[in-house]
């Protein structure tokens, strides 16, 4: 035979299931507050990686198709640079590993798209070594953040790599001579030439021609006229 409860005893199990329930909610609540917010992170994630792919495109000479157009999160987008096409395949953006069965889809999309190479970008270094083999054999370029960077400028606080000191004359090796520039032997001076100076020498030293006649010969009389004074 079972008796009912008595009123307090009710009372307090009343009070108890109230309470519970009451409690319930509460803890509902933000456990179903963190989807909400993950979802959030991944249009602000898509835009940063959006912009710095636009940048990355924009400073090698590749533009869109349709310029005004946004580009939709996980969606494809085809860039142009004088005849070629290029396929920008981005629906595995957020892929954990991209092995070489992605690669084989984006080769598709590509001929699907009659485009002259593909691009494949995600948020991360997540490709396998088969997709980049396949990637490089089919020509088409993997793109993650890393990449999508700008390059460092001299200017903007990289240190400056430090200055070797130049090798000893005496520990110089042949490389090091065959970097040296070579310089040229000095001309060699011209030979000089002897000057012709006039030696003078005693009469009886300078031997004369006892053959040497005057063409007309001297008379008596003009041997024996006295000379004028001048």
């Amino acid at each position: 035979m079972t008796t009912a409860p008595s009123t307090p005893t009710r009372s307090l199990l009343t009070r108890v299931l109230t309470a519970i329930a009451a409690l319930m909610p509460a803890r509902r609540g933000p456990a179903g507050a963190a989807p909400a917010a993950a979802a959030s992170a991944s249009p602000a994630q898509w835009a940063r990686l959006a912009q710095a792919a636009t940048r990355f495109f924009d400073a090698r000479g590749l533009a869109p198709e349709h310029p005004g157009a946004p580009w939709p999160e996980a969606g494809a987008r085809l860039l142009h640079k004088g005849q070629r096409r290029y396929l920008v395949h981005a629906a595995h953006w957020q892929a954990p590993r991209v092995d070489a069965a992605t690669v084989q889809a984006v080769i598709r999309a590509v001929a699907r798209h009659q485009a002259t190479a593909g691009i494949l970008l995600c948020a991360g270094d997540v490709f396998t070594p088969a997709a980049r083999a396949l990637a490089r054999e089919n020509a088409i370029l993997l793109l993650d953040p890393r990449q999508l960077q700008p390059p460092q400028r001299a200017g903007d606080g990289a240190a400056a790599p430090a200055a070797k000191p130049a090798p000893s004359a005496s520990r110089a090796g042949p490389a090091s001579t065959l970097a040296a520039p070579l310089t040229p032997p000095p001309a060699p001076a011209a030979p000089r030439r002897p000057v012709l100076r006039p030696v003078l020498r005693p009469d009886h030293q300078v031997r004369g021609r006892r053959d040497f006649m005057p063409t007309v010969p001297i008379a008596p009389s003009e041997l024996a006229a006295p000379r004028c004074a001048s």
